[in-house]
């Protein structure tokens, strides 16, 4: 029995570890993505000649406040789906742990009886 439940454990931790740095890398990412996102605002509000020029000042004025809304809402987006996914994680942590009860009850009951 104890093969079977080190063979599942060793299993589900690869699965768990898997999950956890996907869930790292993702939220990397998404730091990085937007930290660069507010770099091309930046580099976009100091381009030379936009804030002397009244009508490219409105533009970029519509543009900023567009910009901004969209950089917000994608925080807000991404902040949600990483909820979700915790939710699923431990949704699937649970789930492994039951099947490694069962994992366990079934190579009980499969094991050869002991004979007196």
């Amino acid at each position: 029995m104890e093969t079977q439940l080190d063979y599942f454990d060793t299993w589900t931790e690869t699965q768990k570890t898997l999950m956890k740095n996907l869930v790292t890398a993702q939220k990397e990412m998404r730091s990085q993505w937007l930290e660069s996102m507010e770099k091309v605002q930046s580099s976009v509000n100091s381009l030379p000649g936009v804030q002397d020029n009244s009508q490219a000042k409105e533009a970029l004025k519509a543009y900023n406040t567009w910009f901004d809304n969209m950089l917000e809402a994608t925080k807000t987006m991404s902040d949600e789906a990483f909820k979700v996914q915790e939710a699923m994680h431990t949704a699937i942590e649970k789930q492994l742990e039951l099947g490694r009860e069962v994992v366990g009850s079934l190579s009980e009951v499969s094991k050869p009886s002991k004979k007196k």
